[in-house]
């Protein structure tokens, strides 16, 4: 049931950056603000950090970092590149993360998880190529495959430090690390992060509370008892969701190959996950 709520949360996520009018700066910037001050709220009286000093937080500060430059590179290539084709290609990283998984964690995959990577990627690759893919000259494209590999390494950062830290005691110093880098890079800028109508701070905080809080906190939670392979290849169902969604909400009506590529890219999740 939490693995649903995750994907659905996720699957906003890019609606969401559409339809709020600010720079990518500044969406990256509060939409992890508001999250840690949620959790804040939430869960602070139970938060230690011990488990996170020393060596940990190492593991965090590099974790924060490729969540930030994850949600940077993402959002941005939303500017350039179309839902499907952005959200499918950073949805690529689940076969990074296994590559990344065999050798970092010996996490060995059985034959029909391993065809389900491949249909996952399958999949993301058809619904690409027929949505304009062109990795030489499409700079959205390339901001969406660095957005990939920084997920990939996220997501296996998270695995290895859940098995000795609570949730909150993970993604708070996470989330503010990447809150915190992506403020840096702001102000060095000279992005406004203030004045904005009320409308764009409605879709800040709900971009908190959806695909922060109820997508990216809830995969942290699966990665105390799921392989990072299993739990990323979960947001591999992202594509489907926000393709859907950007059909209801903007009209973006995807083509049969699409749907197509849709179709095999569940399949894929479903090998995964058995």
């Amino acid at each position: 049931m939490l693995a649903v709520v995750g994907v659905l949360s996720v699957s906003s996520a890019s609606i969401i950056v559409r339809l709020v009018n600010a720079p990518t700066l500044a969406v990256v910037f509060w939409r992890l603000t508001f999250s840690v001050l949620f959790l804040l709220l939430i869960g602070f009286r139970r938060v230690g950090f011990k488990c996170v000093r020393g060596v940990g937080m190492y593991y965090v500060l590099v974790s924060g970092l490729a969540l930030g430059i994850h949600f940077i590179s993402w959002i941005e290539s939303l500017r350039y590149v179309s839902i499907a084709v952005s959200v499918t290609l950073v949805s690529t990283y689940p076969v990074l993360t296994a590559v990344e998984s065999y050798f970092i964690f010996g996490e060995r995959l059985r034959f029909n998880q391993y065809l389900g990577v491949f249909l996952c990627v399958l999949g993301v690759l058809m619904m690409s190529l027929v949505s304009g893919f062109d990795v030489y000259s499409s700079y959205g494209v390339l901001l969406a495959l660095v957005g990939s590999l920084s997920a990939s390494i996220y997501f296996l950062i998270g695995r290895y430090v859940r098995r000795f830290c609570s949730l909150i005691e993970y993604v708070l110093p996470t989330y503010s690390t990447s809150a915190l880098t992506t403020l840096l890079i702001a102000i060095s800028l000279g992005v406004d992060l203030v004045d904005y109508p009320l409308s764009t701070w409605f879709f800040f905080i709900l971009l908190a509370l959806g695909p922060m809080i109820g997508g990216h906190t809830v995969f942290n939670y699966l990665l105390r008892f799921m392989s990072a392979v299993t739990v990323s290849t979960l947001v591999a169902l992202e594509p489907v969701g926000a393709t859907l969604l950007g059909v209801l909400v903007l009209g973006e009506l995807p083509g049969p190959v699409v749907l197509l590529g849709m179709l095999v890219t569940v399949l894929g999740v479903r090998l995964v996950l058995r």
